[in-house]
């Protein structure tokens, strides 16, 4: 999926959003400021873990194989270029509670053995 149509599902999503914002005042008349920041809440922190998970995964860091030599990580520990090695995930915790999987290149020192996963 390229950038513009990224953008453009989420963009569809966030209607959604509102949409279903307005069905559930409709089913909830009597809904207290509290119960309405709470479902309000729980939407924005889906679309934020959704909206953070396919900006990340579209950014170069997502793929270390095409990457230069000179663009790839230097080694923390002994200053290295480090060379990919394959890919692996990562789930975080974000804000609201919600799980974000990412896909990153895995890299490894060719001197010291040192695994990096970039973070980018």
């Amino acid at each position: 999926m390229d950038t513009e149509q990224l953008f453009a599902q989420l963009e569809r999503e966030s209607e959604e959003i509102i949409t279903g914002m307005r069905d559930w005042r409709t089913a909830h008349p009597k809904a207290t400021f509290a119960e309405i920041q709470a479902a309000v809440d729980e939407r924005v922190d889906q679309l934020r873990a959704r909206l953070l998970q396919e900006v990340a995964l579209a950014s170069q860091a997502a793929g270390g194989a095409e990457l230069a030599a000179t663009e790839r990580p230097v080694c923390p520990d002994c200053d290295e270029r480090m060379v990919p090695r394959g890919t692996h995930e990562r789930t975080v915790l974000v804000q609201g509670e919600q799980e974000v999987t990412l896909t990153r290149s895995y890299f490894v020192c060719p001197m010291c053995g040192q695994g990096l996963f970039p973070p980018g």
